[in-house]
């Protein structure tokens, strides 16, 4: 792995750059070393510590605090790596003025002046998506306020693994959007909350995206599949219902069922078929209704360009105390 970095940095910044192991990492608390993994590099002559984080990644609080210790002993410039990196975390660890190498070769070195391949492109963006995990935590701790949850918990909660749940986590984090404490029975824990409404979803709803994989049309509604997108919203307001039902399943379960998808475009437009919306996760999770939940219906629409869909969706969300506060 540090020889495939190596290469790389040989190749694109200095022919004469080293990493080796760092021979005096056992002078750091033990607690650092169960966390990291360390290198000593040297990098248009100026000496690093390269700092592999290993399994689960620590918050940008505490890795700052973990980077002014390890500097502290080492004396020299402290470089964090990443096999790879999601971008709320890396947009935090550029404002942060943290440097970091990432193994596909997205590099930040402030202290060489070094900012390259996608890094300076990504300070700029305003919005960026949530992956699906994320989306789901999101989604997990806007229906449950008051809720905290260590990583092994919500692991379990979500059916995810400790990684996703992880990673699902520092990204709802970075995004501002929980909190997190030292705690739990040995005092070690990390353990996660979301902040207050409304901010929670005044900031979130902007990471948010359609729920929707793809649109087909089948003749008959899916057994279980909830009703979704326009349909849901007719049901829920004073808007005019659509020509076609809508309704909403995950690939999934779409695999588990006998449907006949009809891809022939006159039929599509002169039969009432079911519009069936494929979700990247199970409609279902977060509601006990008919139709799907009000935040994923909410993302699902909001990219749309009419004002009766707009008020409509405003009018339905108003009554969710997440929405008003």
């Amino acid at each position: 792995m540090m020889l495939t970095i190596e290469r790389y940095l040989k190749e694109n910044i200095d022919d004469h750059v080293t990493i080796t192991q760092w021979l005096n990492k056992n002078k750091l608390p033990i607690f650092l070393r169960d966390f990291y993994n360390f290198f000593e590099m040297i990098i248009l002559n100026v000496p690093c510590i390269l700092v592999e984080i290993r399994d689960e990644t620590p918050t940008i609080d505490v890795i700052k605090k973990h980077i002014k210790r390890i500097k502290e002993l080492a004396n020299k410039e402290i470089v964090l790596y990443y096999k790879e990196i999601t971008r709320y975390r890396r947009k935090s660890l550029i404002e942060n003025r943290i440097p970091f190498i990432i193994e596909d070769g997205q590099i930040f070195l402030p202290f060489l002046g070094l900012d390259l391949k996608k890094t300076t492109q990504y300070v700029d963006e305003k919005t960026t998506n949530f992956s699906t995990s994320t989306q789901l935590a999101y989604l997990y701790f806007l229906y449950n306020k008051d809720v905290v949850v260590n990583t092994t918990e919500f692991a379990r909660k979500m059916n995810f693994t400790v990684m996703t749940a992880s990673r699902a986590l520092n990204d709802l984090y970075d995004a501002k959007l929980i909190r997190c404490k030292i705690g739990g029975k040995t005092g070690r824990s990390k353990e996660y909350q979301r902040i207050p409404d409304p901010e929670y979803f005044e900031i979130g709803q902007a990471y948010m995206k359609s729920p929707i994989k793809k649109v087909v049309y089948v003749e008959k509604k899916p057994i279980g599949a909830l009703i979704a997108g326009l349909d849901a919203l007719a049901e829920l307001s004073m808007i005019n219902p659509p020509a076609h039902p809508i309704r909403a399943i995950s690939h999934r379960q779409l695999n588990k069922q006998d449907l006949k998808i009809i891809s022939n475009k006159d039929m599509i437009k002169d039969q009432r078929l079911v519009e069936l919306e494929i979700w990247n996760y199970d409609p279902k999770l977060f509601t006990d209704k008919k139709y799907v939940d009000l935040m994923s219906l909410y993302s699902s629409l909001k990219e749309k360009k009419d004002e009766r869909v707009e008020q409509a969706l405003e009018e339905i969300l108003r009554g969710e105390i997440w929405y008003t506060g």
